[in-house]
């Protein structure tokens, strides 16, 4: 196809287009000039008449425009009924005559091997002196340009019968005939600004050392042929700006390259390094003549691909190593000398010799896997991507580190190495942290770019575009993970326990935990410390033993104590539900390693000295976050608490209570909310006392000494004395403890006088029921003169007293204390009622 014929098809084809755009034109010219007029009645039909109305300000009316009619472009037939299409249709049935007649001729025996090239040759070359006649009688012709490109297809053809079939023409010599036949279609590309001749041609010359290599495998001098070939056909490509022939040239040539890598000879490396040197070096031609764009960037990281994987073929060990070091040089040094001239081809050149030295480090010190090739391809794609404005490169990009990471976590580095016990995790080490460099290098190399038609990946860019913000703190997120696993797996070979190394883990989460709150990435700090506290419950609570699982514990509540203190004070609202639940996560877990890791008195001090840390937080935090410090009050209250039942027991842990709580109801005139937790210690007091210390039964079930619970009952009553709050009904209360001191006292009065426990219990309880009728009086009298609510306080006294006789004295006791208890309970109640009557100036009945 010759560039006059292209130029004469497209301005036909923009003839036809303007042809149909005019017919349409007075289509609707037709039908406007034929529009219907309005009936006649409308026309005549008067108009209502108004009053007048002020002049509206005009608006300007908006203009109608009538929307463009798309018109469909014809269909162009060309390219199926012409002469191109004839003049190819011809030149390929006769490409497929030539093959036939020589399988028809191998097949019926007709002539021999040497006729049968001979004939091939003399066909090829009949067409290709055809193409030139047709060229110079009639000039630019589709018929010339097809016979030229079959013709030099036949040569080929022909070349590789009498090469690999028939045995005609040694390796060497037929190496020297593709040139010749290569030059041929090159020239006749040249002189004709053919690509299609050009790719015949020379394509043709590069893929001759594959057929020739069925005899005995790729040679090192077909593989220098190709790479000539490969430089001749680039340099024409770039010249001309036909980038299908470069690209085609390059996957031809590569391949080549690649295989004879794989054979392994000794020579081979000749033969790589030509393909190598031509793949690295016109790219950077080809971005130097105009900018870098996709296609000289993606070659550029072919070469470093080729050259990497025929250096990882041809050497082992060390060597690898230090090939790699050497490309990165290569790269490295055309980086420095074109830093002057294109910065971002400079700029590619010093990644991909980065890359490659990450890779040759990693031969040299150890085992260079998949997962650091891939996420260092990621990485520098990515950079590529923002340096040249271009998102194809950054999808590219995304795609390796996906597979980077699919491969790391099933292969290198799986979850396994940090969670079942094995020799060396640390060699695991280099893969994750590959991975984490990558992911940051994506999360950094994020950008933003105008809207631009991207063909059938429009959608998906324009996605990708409003997903940049996302994909950055994705990759952040990623980066940091696989960074924090990669240290893991270092940390937990060190020691030579395996438990230890988790109590390292431990550490080194929680220490992660704690430097992200104190920066903006607070909110990330509470995902850390979440992971802190599922490796802690799940892994070190279930698989280590004492006292590295305590030791493991200890340190995720130290983290997770620092982040809800930090969390809630640089938060601008309070309080927070993460620093809640942190704060939550530290006390039980501080709780859980300190019971683990003491006995005894020591195990209770150890908890008094937590209870004090919270306690001493919470005064600090006081001021600026109440709600805070109330969480840390609770914690603290908390611990004392079991702290306290192992220290003490009896009338001491009930004294202990009771100060406590005495303190905390005096400290409420300050803080009020410190009475919630002096009433639970008073509670707890009083629960305690009745349950263990002065038993209800002791009133009314005879044994020795009834009184012992009577300091602890006291105490008790004293403590419900001093709260602020809810006063008047603890006071009844505590006065109702006094009481039931003072009857556990005159049992154990009683018995002390002498007698039997049992005469002496009975005896004591005659004293007891005055008492409680003597106190009843009382509240009578003084509710008279002052409260309504002493007076009710007596009668239910006296009710209780009444009870007492009737429901215990006159079952349990002797003749003669029941009868003094009845006598002396109703004189005192005729004697209330006396006071009563008077002091209320009540007349009798």
């Amino acid at each position: 196809m010759t560039e006059m014929t292209e130029r004469l098809d497209r301005f036909e084809g923009r003839l036809r287009t303007m042809e149909d755009e005019l017919r349409a034109l007075r289509r609707l010219a037709a039908e406007e000039e034929h529009a219907p007029e309005p009936p006649l009645w409308e026309l005549l039909e008067p108009e209502p008449v108004a009053e007048p109305a002020p002049t509206p300000v005009p608006k300007p009316l908006p203009v109608w425009t009538p929307a463009p009619r798309k018109v469909r472009e014809p269909i162009d037939l060309s390219l199926l009924l012409g002469a191109r299409a004839l003049a190819w249709t011809g030149g390929a049935v006769t490409l497929l005559g030539i093959v036939f007649f020589f399988v028809l001729a191998v097949e019926r025996g007709w002539i021999g091997a040497g006729a049968r090239v001979a004939l091939g040759a003399s066909v090829s070359a009949l067409l290709v002196g055809a193409a030139l006649w047709l060229r110079r009688r009639f000039g630019d012709t589709y018929a010339a340009l097809s016979a030229a490109g079959v013709g030099i297809a036949g040569f080929y053809t022909t070349l590789l019968a009498a090469t690999a079939l028939y045995h005609l023409v040694p390796p060497g010599a037929a190496l020297l005939a593709a040139a010749s036949i290569a030059a041929v279609g090159g020239t006749l590309a040249w002189s004709w600004r053919s690509e299609t001749l050009a790719s015949l041609g020379l394509l043709g010359a590069i893929l001759a050392p594959a057929p020739i290599a069925l005899q005995g495998g790729l040679t090192t001098v077909g593989v220098v042929f190709a790479a000539l070939v490969l430089a001749a056909a680039a340099i024409v490509a770039v010249l001309r700006d036909w980038r299908v022939l470069h690209v085609a040239a390059v996957a031809c040539a590569a391949p080549q390259a690649v295989a004879l890598s794989l054979d392994g000879p000794a020579h081979a490396v000749v033969g790589a390094a030509a393909v190598w040197l031509v793949l690295a070096s016109v790219p950077s031609w080809l971005a130097l003549r105009g900018r870098l764009t996709y296609l000289p960037a993606w070659l550029l990281l072919l070469s470093a691909a080729v050259g990497g994987w025929c250096a990882a073929l041809l050497y082992d060990g060390d060597a690898r190593g230090y090939v790699l070091l050497a490309l990165a040089c290569a790269y490295g040094a055309a980086g420095t000398a074109l830093y002057g001239r294109d910065r971002d081809t400079s700029s590619l050149h010093l990644a991909i010799a980065l890359t490659l030295a990450a890779l040759g480090s990693a031969a040299l010190f150890s085992e260079a896997t998949l997962t650091i090739v891939w996420a260092a391809e990621a990485a520098v794609l990515a950079w590529l991507a923002r340096r040249i404005r271009e998102p194809r490169f950054q999808l590219a990009a995304l795609a390796w580190l996906l597979i980077a990471f699919i491969h790391g976590l099933a292969f290198d580095a799986p979850l396994s190495k940090l969670f079942v016990e094995n020799d060396e995790p640390w060699r695991s080490a280099p893969s994750a942290a590959a991975l984490a460099l990558a992911s940051a290098a994506v999360a950094l190399c994020t950008f933003d770019r105008a809207e631009r038609p991207e063909g059938v990946l429009t959608r998906v860019l324009a996605d990708l575009r409003s997903a940049q913000p996302v994909l950055r703190i994705a990759g952040f997120a990623f980066a940091g993970v696989s960074a924090v696993y990669a240290g893991s797996l270092v940390v937990v070979g060190l020691p030579e326990s395996w438990a230890w190394g988790h109590v390292l883990v431990a550490a080194l989460w929680s220490a992660v935990a704690v430097a992200l709150v104190g920066t903006r990435l607070r909110v990330w700090s509470i995902a850390a410390l979440a992971a802190c506290v599922a490796l802690a419950v799940v892994y070190d609570l279930t698989t280590l033993v004492d006292p590295q699982r305590a030791w493991a514990l200890a340190l995720v509540a130290a983290a997770a104590f620092l982040v809800a203190v930090v969390y809630e004070l640089r938060a601008q609202l309070a309080p927070t539900m993460p620093a809640a639940l942190a704060l939550t996560a530290s006390g039980v877990l501080a709780s859980a390693a300190a019971y683990a890791l003491s006995h005894g008195d020591a195990r209770a001090w150890i908890f008094v000295a937590l209870a004090g840390g919270y306690a001493a937080t919470g005064v600090a935090v006081h001021a600026r976050r109440r709600d805070f410090a109330t969480l840390l009050g609770i914690a603290a209250l908390a611990l004392v608490f079991p702290a306290s039942v192992w220290l003490l027991d009896g009338t001491w842990l009930v004294l202990a209570w009771v100060v406590l709580a005495g303190s905390l109801a005096v400290l409420a005139r300050f803080e009020e909310r410190l009475e919630l937790g002096a009433l639970a210690y008073a509670g707890a007091a009083l629960v305690h006392t009745l349950v263990f210390e002065a038993q209800p039964a002791d009133a009314f079930v005879a044994h020795s000494h009834p009184g012992s619970g009577v300091p602890a009952v006291l105490l008790v009553g004293a403590a419900l004395a001093v709260f602020k709050t809810a006063r008047v009904r603890l006071r009844w209360l505590s006065g109702a403890l006094g009481l039931y001191a003072a009857t556990l006292s005159i049992l154990e009065v009683s018995e002390d006088l002498g007698g039997g426990i049992d005469t002496a219990f009975q005896r004591g309880h005659t004293a007891v029921s005055a008492l409680w009728a003597i106190v009843g009086l009382a509240l009578l009298v003084v509710g008279l003169k002052r409260s309504r609510a002493f007076v009710i306080g007596g009668f239910a006294l006296f009710g209780i007293s009444l009870a007492k006789l009737f429901l215990y004295d006159l079952a349990f006791l002797d003749s003669v204390t029941r009868a003094f208890s009845f006598v002396a309970v109703g004189m005192l109640i005729l004697v209330a009622g006396f006071f009563y009557q008077r002091m209320t100036l009540e007349s009798p009945v």
